[in-house]
C-alpha cells in the first residue's frame, strides 16, 4: 500500500509537469494533443446512461404476471432483452447468492424470473384452507 501511495504521488507530479509545459509551449500541447487522440474514450460513462435508460423502462411484472397468467407471462419474459431481464433481477431481488450473473441465455434468464415470482406469490398458500381443529 505505501508503494502504491508514493507511485500515486509520483505520477500526479509528472502530469502537473507535463501540464505546465503544454500550457507554456504550444508545439508540445499539440504533440500532446495527438499523443492522447489515440486513447480511446471511457466506456463507463456509456454503460450507465444505457443502464439508466433500461431502469427507468422496466416492466411491472407483477402486474404483468397477474393480468396475463403465468403461461403467457414466460412467454412474453423470454421476448425480453437479456439487459431487461437482468434489470429485473436486479430491481426485484430475485437473485441474491447471484447465480444468474454468467448466464447468457435469455430462455434460462427468464424461467429463472418466473419461477422465482411463483414462488414468491406461492409463500404462506400452505397454510391457507387448513382447519386449526
Amino acid at each position: 500500500m505505501r508503494k502504491e501511495k508514493a507511485l500515486i504521488h509520483l505520477l500526479r507530479n509528472l502530469v502537473s509537469i507535463i501540464a505546465d509545459e503544454a500550457e507554456r509551449n504550444p508545439e508540445f500541447a499539440n504533440k500532446l494533443d495527438a499523443t492522447l487522440a489515440a486513447l480511446p474514450e471511457r466506456q463507463t460513462v456509456q454503460k450507465k446512461r444505457k443502464m439508466k435508460s433500461i431502469i427507468e423502462d422496466l416492466p411491472d411484472i407483477n402486474a404483468e404476471w397477474n393480468s396475463r397468467g403465468e403461461t403467457d407471462f414466460r412467454l412474453w419474459l423470454r421476448d425480453q432483452p437479456i439487459p431487461v431481464l437482468r434489470a429485473i433481477i436486479r430491481e426485484q431481488d430475485l437473485d441474491a447468492p447471484r447465480r444468474t450473473i454468467k448466464w447468457k441465455e435469455a430462455d434460462k434468464l427468464s424461467a429463472f424470473i418466473a419461477d422465482s415470482l411463483r414462488a414468491r406469490f406461492s409463500r404462506g398458500s400452505a397454510f391457507i384452507g387448513k382447519s386449526t381443529t
